[in-house]
């Protein structure tokens, strides 16, 4: 991911030592930290919620795009489409709730990708307690 503000959150949050470099370790521990959330479960699936636009139960790329867009709204379509790519395991073209919330256990700090349209749906104290996650 190039730099954005998202990414540069994401940084800060695994550069505890605020050396402006970050350790192998230092990532992994982060990662478990968000996955070990209690509410990380929830906001997956909330995620997969808001990117589903079409309620069919799978995500298009252009879904995805949309969803992601609200987190980091410069991205290009060759961006998304990589970006796609991560939840697309099989490379059908679409995601289904079972291979997106998948590649969020394995990559938990995507799930920030997220969190703009989370907070702005659910902005509720639910929303809010999800923000806390990332």
């Amino acid at each position: 991911m190039r730099t954005c503000t998202l990414s540069e959150e994401l940084f800060g949050f695994l550069d505890v030592e605020k050396k402006g470099s970050i350790t192998f370790k230092q990532f992994l521990y982060g990662s478990a930290h968000v996955m070990k959330r209690p509410l990380f479960r929830q906001a997956c699936e909330l995620a997969f919620t808001e990117c589903d636009t079409g309620g069919h139960g799978l995500i298009s790329e252009q879904e995805l795009g949309d969803a992601i867009r609200l987190a980091i709204p410069n991205l290009d379509d060759d961006e998304i489409h990589e970006l796609f790519s991560i939840f697309d395991t099989d490379g059908d073209g679409i995601v289904s709730q079972n291979n997106f919330t998948s590649r969020l256990r394995q990559n938990p700090l995507l799930i920030a990708l997220f969190a703009p349209s989370l907070v702005h749906k659910y902005s509720s104290q639910v929303g809010h307690r999800i923000l806390e996650i990332v």
